[in-house]
């Protein structure tokens, strides 16, 4: 399975509900690869954590032909792993032959009694760490490779594994500029989908309730319009500034005082970090295609209902990136930022919107042109 969501929507809940309450028989592993950047430091991570589990290390002791450190620890307590330099040692053990140790821990597993479930999160993130580094391509390469013959090339012998790979970045741009698409095919895509209106209703209910901010139905309807699809986090980030008023302001709470928090906390300075992170993860973009990103993330933010056409964004784009525009670059970069879950394309007007409206109101408030004093649109 493989699980997308952008930051924030509530994957990694989906995953921990896994983890911490498993069906009969399954014994689910979560692995956090944000972070991880070699093949090493992933054999590093699945080693440390399997010989974690007491029904597996067992098996792990038996496996032949471990590097000496690897089944050294096996055959320990696996103290040692917690100490500083263990990892450099395991890694220089493993260094130029993961794929063999990874493949044998693999393999062995599957004689475990419970069905191992390997919950993965942020593996794109991980493929781009890798990839950013000298040589990247070949060793994010050569991982997905392996991972996809663990899971397809030795089907006949591997059968009792499950996968969950998340991730907060779209993982199909990595994956082309990888020129790696068919390696995660056989993975279902689900995705994390806002909360329902009357769901949403409840959340912020039990919210109000919960920190003393009188919402009638009115009220609650206002602050739901505002984020756009009801995202559990941004719910939250929005009660968090509530909770601050004066206790005659939220008591009860207002629409106008509703949209002020709105207008100067969550689009405000005092929010502004917890949205930076959709700004900043555009350098993966690279320049001049980071610069055209912006650009086009701007047009929409500020065109009239949040909705600019493909021509209209095509024009920016050959503005901004000049020499070397094309049209097939442009088609590209267009399905990233839906892939990044920046911006979703209506199949009935041909023009793009931002997915989130709040981010569309704090894209235009922060990178917006500046108004003049008359009122219009500032050079």
């Amino acid at each position: 399975m493989l699980l997308l969501a952008p930051r924030r929507f509530g994957k990694t809940g989906v995953m921990r509900h896994v983890l911490l309450r498993p069906q009969a028989d399954y014994l689910p592993i979560y692995f956090d690869l944000e972070d991880v950047d070699s093949p090493a430091e992933f054999v590093w991570r699945l080693t440390g954590e399997i010989l974690k589990q007491d029904p597996l290390r067992g098996l792990i002791q038996r496996i032949k032909g471990l590097p000496g450190e690897i089944a050294g620890w096996a055959k320990r307590t696996f103290d040692e792993i917690e100490f500083e330099g263990a990892k450099v040692k395991f890694k220089e053990a493993i260094a130029g032959e993961w794929r063999t140790p990874a493949r044998r821990l693999m393999a062995e597993l599957e004689k475990a009694r419970p069905t191992v479930v390997f919950i993965l999160d942020e593996l794109p993130a991980m493929l781009e760490r890798m990839s950013s580094r000298k040589g990247g391509n070949d060793a994010a390469n050569e991982f997905l490779s392996w991972f996809r013959a663990v899971r397809l090339q030795q089907k006949d012998r591997l059968r009792r594994h499950r996968f969950i790979v998340g991730g907060s970045i779209g993982i199909d741009p990595i994956l082309r500029r990888l020129r790696a698409s068919e390696t995660l095919n056989d993975f279902e895509r689900v995705y994390v989908e806002p909360l329902a209106r009357d769901d949403a209703d409840r959340l912020v209910g039990d919210l109000a309730a919960s920190l003393k901010v009188g919402c009638d139905e009115a009220v609650r309807s206002r602050l739901l319009d505002l984020i756009g699809p009801a995202v559990p986090y941004f719910i939250h980030l929005f009660f968090s500034q509530l909770a601050l008023l004066p206790t005659g302001k939220r008591q009860p709470l207002a629409i106008d005082s509703l949209e002020r928090v709105y207008r100067e906390r969550i689009l405000g300075p005092t929010c502004r970090h917890y949205f930076d992170y959709y700004r900043q993860r555009l350098n993966r973009y690279r320049s001049p295609l980071e610069r055209a990103a912006v650009n086009i993330l701007r047009t929409v933010s500020e065109s009239p209902l949040g909705r600019a056409s493909w021509s209209q964004l095509f024009d920016v784009y050959q503005k901004s990136r000049k020499r070397g525009a094309g049209e097939l670059e442009f088609c590209e970069l267009m399905a990233d930022l839906q892939c990044d879950w920046y911006l979703v394309l209506d199949p009935n007007t041909n023009e793009y919107g931002f997915m989130l409206d709040v981010m569309r109101q704090w894209w235009r408030r922060w990178f917006g042109k500046p108004e003049s004093a008359s009122g219009g649109k500032g050079g």
